[in-house]
Formats: structure tokens, sequence, C-alpha cells
């Protein structure tokens, strides 16, 4: 007999930042510092082929900072360790799997980035900070200015400062996460002009990959339950669905009967074009009921499905 269906939808990201502190082991956190550290020593003796790696980035009125490809500071095995990590926490708590190659970079006195947006860079950027734990400098924080229309949502109240915006410190070893749609910046470093001193971020982006599966069923097998799921759901909705934008990501078990057993939203950051539009609930509940009447090949045993979706089109891939 199948399992009991659950069609409770409990606690998915729907938040437009993250904040997770110490995401990396202590000990590997400091090895990058070290190597960053070790790169900027004996500043008498650097040679062209180790140290001209840094690109200025000066765009007038935006951005102010240095950066470079991290493999050319810190050792490339460990690069691509932290790359991993980050790929499976998002998978486990975002149902996205697609990880930029990150860049490092450096903000020493006057360097910011003005506020602008990365709507067509993915779905989250990522700033993973190693910036040293006794800080030399002020600022450097990263700026993400509020949900929803500031203007009508201040009209009969001021307003000023954090109220309008989120300001999260560089802090060592702290992962920064946030909608790529949402306004950001990084607020002007000022103090030391010493590059050990710098606010020092790997930072990129973060999509979807597609259906993500484990256990008795290929993805192929389970592919054409998924469409089905989904051409039930858009049936009707095809006028209304343009209209909505972002990514929301299931998992879901298949159990060996081919029925879905169980479902849980993961991430969900669809909103309305129009600023403070109510019509998305009902609107995913349709979308769960679909996924839970879907039906897929009999198994020796159950399936786990990870369900990334976009609304409002797909992402511009890097380098198109």
């Amino acid at each position: 007999m199948d399992q009991t269906v659950s069609t409770s939808v409990p606690g998915p990201l729907t938040a437009p930042s993250l904040v997770v502190d110490d995401f990396m082991p202590l000990d590997f956190a400091r090895s990058m510092r070290a190597d960053i550290e070790a790169h900027f020593a004996n500043p008498m003796k650097h040679h062209a082929d180790i140290h001209q790696v840094w690109n200025y980035w000066f765009v007038p009125g935006l951005y102010t900072y240095l950066k470079t490809q991290p493999e050319k500071v810190i050792p490339h095995d460990k690069v691509e360790r932290f790359l991993q990590a980050l790929q499976r926490w998002s998978i486990d708590l975002l149902g996205l799997g697609g990880v930029t190659w990150p860049f490092l970079s450096l903000y020493v006195n006057g360097c910011s980035q003005g506020l602008h947006n990365d709507s067509k860079n993915g779905r989250f950027g990522f700033v993973y900070s190693l910036t040293p734990i006794e800080r030399r400098t002020q600022g450097g924080e990263t700026i993400v200015l509020r949900e929803g229309d500031l203007f009508r949502r201040n009209l009969q109240s001021p307003n000023a400062g954090t109220g309008l915006y989120e300001l999260i410190e560089p802090r060592f070893n702290r992962l920064v996460l946030f909608d790529d749609r949402m306004v950001h910046g990084v607020s002007r470093v000022s103090g030391s002009m010493d590059p050990i001193d710098a606010r020092c971020v790997m930072h990129g982006h973060i999509e979807e990959t597609g259906p993500l599966v484990t256990g008795a069923l290929s993805k192929d097998a389970v592919r054409p339950g998924i469409r089905g799921a989904l051409e039930r759901f858009a049936t009707g909705r095809t006028a209304i669905i343009p209209h909505f934008h972002g990514p929301i990501a299931f998992r879901f078990t298949i159990s060996a009967s081919g029925k879905v057993a169980q479902i849980r939203v993961l991430l969900d950051r669809v909103f309305h074009e129009q600023d403070g539009h109510g019509g998305w609930e009902p609107i995913r509940t349709s979308l769960v009921d679909s996924l839970l009447s879907g039906t897929f090949p009999l198994a020796p045993g159950e399936t786990i499905v990870t369900l990334p979706m976009t609304f409002g089109g797909p992402v511009r891939r890097p380098g198109d």
C-alpha cells in the first residue's frame, strides 16, 4: 500500500537573502586565508608572473575594486572543494545545482560597488568572505535593498538606513546569498590600502540545472511523469503564468508503485510583475496538486526527485 500522501508545503526559503556563518570548516577557511596572505607577503619581492594577475575593475559611478580568478592566488583544489561544498549545500537547501566558478575580489580604501541587480546572471548571487578576522578597514558591507515598492511603503512615515536596505558585514568564513533580482551593492571601504587588510571575497551565481534524481528510477524514467504533471498545471493558465517571475523548487518522493508519496517546497521566490499582487498562493497550490497527481513507472524502491522550476523564462548562461 502507498504511503499517506502529504500535501503540506512546510518552510520553503522565501527570504530575499540568507547569511550563513562558519560556512566552511575553520581550518580549511584559515588555509585559504593563509594562501591570500602568502600571495601578498614580501611586497619588495613580487614578480610579474605571480602578482600581475589583478584586474582593476573601474566603471565610473558603479564599480571600483580588483578581481581575479581565485586559482591564481588560492590552489585550484581548494577552490574546487569550496565550490563542491557550496553546490551540495545549494542542492540540499535550494534545489539548485548550478554554481558558477567564482571570482576573487579585493576592496581596499575607496573601493565599492554601486547599486545594481543581476537579473540575467542567475537565480542567486553568493558572496563568501575571506576578509581578515581582525579588520583594519571600515565599510565593505553587502547592501541589499528591501523588497517591494519602497516609495509606496514609506508614503506615510519617514525611513532611512537599514529600514530601506539590509547591510551585511563581510565577516570571515561567512556566506551571503541573495536573490539576483534584488538591487544590491557594496558600501565604500575606508582605511588601509594594504591588500592584506582588504575586504576579500569569492563571489558568483547559483542557478538551476534541471531535475536531480536519486533512487530506483533514472532521470529519463521520471521525465515523462514530470512533463505530464506540468502540462496539466499549465492547462487553462497560459494567460496568467507569464505574469509571474522567479524560481521555485520541489523535492518529492516517488513510491515503488509510481505514485508521488510526499512533496515539499524547498524554495519559493516567485512574484507577480505587479507589486502587491496576491494571486500566487492558489497557483502554487495547483502546481503542488499537479505534481502530486503525477504517475511514474513501477520500480523496486523509492525515488527522490529535486525539481527546480523557473517562471519568467530561462536566464542567460555565462558566456552567452
